[in-house]
């Protein structure tokens, strides 16, 4: 695939904050939840737990925000109703289906369990985009990079000819580690975009999406 920055014979995409929207529903629930009268339940419960200045800040922290840390603390304070939407970031669809179509080899690596990730893209009917997704639970997490170089192995791809896409520093530093070529997503949480820049600049990427339109003319080299 002729990218906006190179050939690769293969793409490795981080799946929460790059290509699946698991974030802007828990963020939606946390603005709701400072508003001095929350629109939902869920915010009226989440105002009066007192979770609201400790989620903002994971959020706002220097470290990647991390769904799993999220839902965690949600879930601890009793929020075992919450759930997210199974959505992809709008034009992801279609740009994972023009990858597809060109012959792009593509794999995810995440950061929640493999039978978790794939239920999602079953839904979604995107599955079969993908010769591999390796999860969490199959081995040393990120930023060790593992997950990479097994999914190297597997499509016999020599680091040089790979490219990881991912929205955290961990995203980097794994893609870093493996000595793969890197492209940073930095729309993750909407109203955060200053923040998501600030944490990916210094890993210095071939360049950093701020919106998947952006990343489409990154990816498709047009």
């Amino acid at each position: 695939m002729i990218t906006s920055f190179g050939s690769f014979d293969l793409i490795i995409f981080d799946w929460d904050g790059t290509l699946f929207d698991s974030v802007s529903p828990i963020i939606d629930l946390l603005f709701d939840a400072k508003k001095e009268q929350p629109e939902s339940p869920q915010g009226v419960a989440l105002q009066e737990s007192g979770m609201v200045p400790v989620l903002e800040q994971i959020i706002s922290a220097d470290h990647a925000v991390q769904v799993n840390d999220l839902k965690m603390l949600l879930n601890l304070e009793g929020f075992t109703t919450f759930r997210k939407p199974t959505t992809l970031y709008a034009g992801v669809a279609e740009l994972l289906q023009a990858l597809w179509s060109s012959g792009q080899k593509m794999a995810v690596v995440a950061g929640r369990a493999q039978a978790e990730v794939l239920a999602e893209m079953r839904e979604l009917n995107i599955d079969d985009y993908f010769f591999s997704v390796v999860g969490s639970d199959q081995g040393p997490v990120k930023p060790n990079p593992a997950m990479i170089h097994a999914i190297l192995a597997l499509a016999e791809c020599v680091p040089n000819r790979a490219l990881m896409v991912g929205d955290s520093a961990m995203d980097m530093e794994m893609a870093t580690l493996a000595r793969v070529s890197m492209l940073g997503t930095a729309y993750v949480t909407h109203d955060h975009e200053e923040y998501c820049l600030r944490r990916l600049e210094p890993w210095q990427p071939l360049a950093i999406a701020e919106s998947v339109n952006e990343l489409s003319q990154f990816l498709l080299g047009r």
